[in-house]
């Protein structure tokens, strides 16, 4: 379960808030702190053990909590609607993730970065 999907996906995101960080607007602070809350999950997701469910999907609960509370922040419509498409996948992740099904938490991982970097241009 702990394989290199993870790293990936929080590069791809470093990279997009340094591509386009919105300026005039809370839009930029918010995508850094987007990119700041997967960094946060991949952390914790390297804390735990591969065979801990519970605390995969503690982990996958609290970053969508995580996007839910910052697309209330943002003041950017389209940002705010991805972040809350972000919190709902995340959270549908952390009651669907199994020891020996995490495809859904593959696919949401490798389609978010292009969303996030969408929404931040």
């Amino acid at each position: 379960m702990r394989g290199g999907w993870r790293r990936p996906a929080g590069v791809v995101l470093v990279a997009v808030c340094a591509a386009g960080c919105g300026v005039g607007t809370n839009k930029g602070q918010v995508c850094k702190d987007a990119v700041k809350a997967v960094g946060s999950y991949n952390a914790t997701l390297n804390r735990i053990s591969p065979d801990d469910i519970t605390q995969w999907k503690q982990a996958a609960a609290s970053l969508a909590t995580r996007f839910d509370a910052l697309a209330r922040e943002s003041d950017d419509k389209k940002l705010s609607r991805t972040l809350s498409g972000m919190a709902t996948e995340w959270r549908g992740v952390s009651t669907g993730i199994s020891p020996r099904d995490i495809s859904r938490m593959q696919s949401v991982v490798q389609h978010q970065p292009t969303a996030l970097a969408t929404a931040c241009k």
